[in-house]
């Protein structure tokens, strides 16, 4: 009854969220769209431009989130074209580095000559970009963030994963952190939208959930191994 109930709240969030950042996306265009018309009339000089950027930086911020939601809720159109995932892990490095700062290393463990696997790359890039984040918000002294991947054959799904997921082989990409970990009590609720322990103004909740709706999209699941002091290891199978 508690998982009935979970999953009809999930649906209904989904509906929810995904109304919302339709129409909030369409209030983004015009504060897009008169902030560049705006940017384009202020010189250099102009004391007020300063003001216009933050506006834009801002107006650029919710886009993002926007996207995020749209995909929690599978309101985005998946492109699904043949993808190389040690290329998609590896377009993200750059955009990493900026993410983390120095105080993190990131280490590759790729396996060579993986099989193409049919995909929305974007959508896999933005899985590797919310795990790191995570990942650094769990490493505030800094560690070590690994990436790694691997073909690997499936026997049995787990539970939670059964009626989408299929026995056979995948591809796993592996997210590892040296942070702080998580209890099971975090653990149990971690898929949640809006669902964070982070504080007020600092994130959304939509990190995991985004992940898990785009590794379901893709036929696959995903598997946590985490416990306070240890770090956390979150696998993607697709």
């Amino acid at each position: 009854q508690h998982q009935l109930h979970q999953a009809q709240k999930m649906e209904s969030i989904g509906r929810m969220a995904g109304g919302v950042a339709h129409d909030f996306n369409n209030l983004l265009q015009a504060i897009s769209g008169f902030g560049s018309i705006l940017m384009d009339e202020l010189v250099s000089e102009d004391p007020h431009r300063a003001d216009v950027e933050e506006i834009m930086r801002a107006a650029h911020r919710a886009v993002s989130l926007t996207r995020q939601l749209m995909a929690f809720s599978r309101s985005q159109k998946m492109q699904l074209v043949p993808v190389d995932l040690n290329n998609a892990v590896l377009a993200t490095q750059k955009m990493l580095r900026r993410l983390l700062g120095e105080n993190i290393r990131i280490e590759d463990h790729l396996e060579p000559a993986l099989p193409f696997i049919m995909a929305d790359v974007v959508q896999l890039e933005q899985i590797v970009v919310n795990l790191a984040v995570n990942a650094r918000d769990a490493m505030p002294e800094g560690g070590t963030l690994s990436l790694s991947t691997q073909l690997v054959h499936v026997a049995a799904p787990p539970r939670q994963a059964q009626g989408e997921a299929k026995p056979g082989p995948y591809l796993k990409l592996t997210v590892a952190d040296t942070g702080v970990g998580m209890t099971p009590e975090v653990q149990d609720r971690i898929f949640e939208p809006f669902f964070t322990t982070k504080a007020a103004g600092k994130g959304t909740g939509l990190g995991l959930s985004v992940v898990y709706g785009i590794a379901r999209q893709h036929g696959g699941f995903i598997e946590v191994v985490s416990a306070p002091g240890t770090g956390c290891t979150t696998e993607i199978f697709l």
